[in-house]
């Protein structure tokens, strides 16, 4: 396998994180990815050694106008992260690009630094930072070096990134992918359709093989992490999850 299989929980799941580390590992991921709550717990490094599987993310920082919060956050992320080994932090712009917001994103990468984690930027058709080309430059004005784009292919199928874009990213910039597949939207609101009816990779619309072959054909050889975000499914024992999970987008990334 040329890239690592990770799952990203969902926070609906009340499963302890010790079931969820050893469901992710006996369907066959290397990591997971954890909540900030979850990760901070007592328990955590010890539930992940035990699996013998690896925290590939934290989620999330919420990067806003209000700085005391956001680096708050970073700060509450950063021990979490240097507790369980995490080498990324999801993080989420929420307030418009600008020299003020770009200056509050590098200070929260120099906290998380500290840590020995990055940055992985989340761009999202739903926000305000819309594409992998906006990422982009908001990493170079913020943060190059200590941050990189994260790239979901629900984002980016139902967004204004393009092709093209994907192919031009350098492969050193991209942090991880999230990967799923989503039906048809049965509405307009577009929260509910990424938070809710997110489906098995396969099972819906998104061009995925493509998606995948326009990353390995080039040679990256990153983190896949598996976020299938559905109200449905979420009720499914872990266990079943997970392999269900793992089977189906091991084939795009063999």
């Amino acid at each position: 396998m040329p890239v690592d299989l990770a799952l990203t929980t969902d926070g609906r799941w009340t499963a302890g994180t010790g079931m969820l580390t050893a469901a992710a590992a006996g369907a066959g991921f290397a990591g997971i990815g954890l909540g900030v709550d979850r990760a901070a717990a007592p328990g955590a490094a010890a539930a992940l050694a035990g699996a013998g599987i690896r925290c590939t993310e934290l989620m999330a920082l919420m990067v806003s106008r209000n700085e005391e919060r956001t680096l708050a956050g970073a700060r509450q992320l950063a021990a979490a992260a240097d507790a369980v080994g995490a080498p990324w932090v999801l993080t989420v712009p929420v307030a418009p690009p600008s020299a003020g917001s770009a200056a509050l994103l590098r200070r929260c990468a120099d906290v998380v630094a500290e840590a020995g984690a990055r940055l992985a930027v989340e761009f999202s058709p739903l926000g305000v930072v819309t594409s992998i080309a906006a990422a982009r430059e908001l990493v170079a004005a913020a943060a190059p070096g200590r941050a990189a784009v994260v790239i979901d292919t629900w984002h980016f199928s139902r967004g204004d990134s393009t092709w093209e874009q994907l192919a031009g990213i350098p492969l050193d910039e991209v942090a991880y992918v999230q990967f799923s597949d989503a039906p048809e939207p049965l509405s307009d609101d577009g929260w509910a359709e990424t938070m809710d009816r997110r489906a098995w990779p396969g099972e819906g619309t998104f061009e995925l093989e493509r998606f995948a072959a326009t990353l390995l054909d080039r040679g990256w050889a990153g983190t896949v992490s598996v976020e299938v975000l559905n109200a449905d499914l979420a009720r499914l024992p872990v266990a079943e999850f997970a392999r269900a999970a793992h089977d189906g987008t091991a084939r795009y990334w063999s």
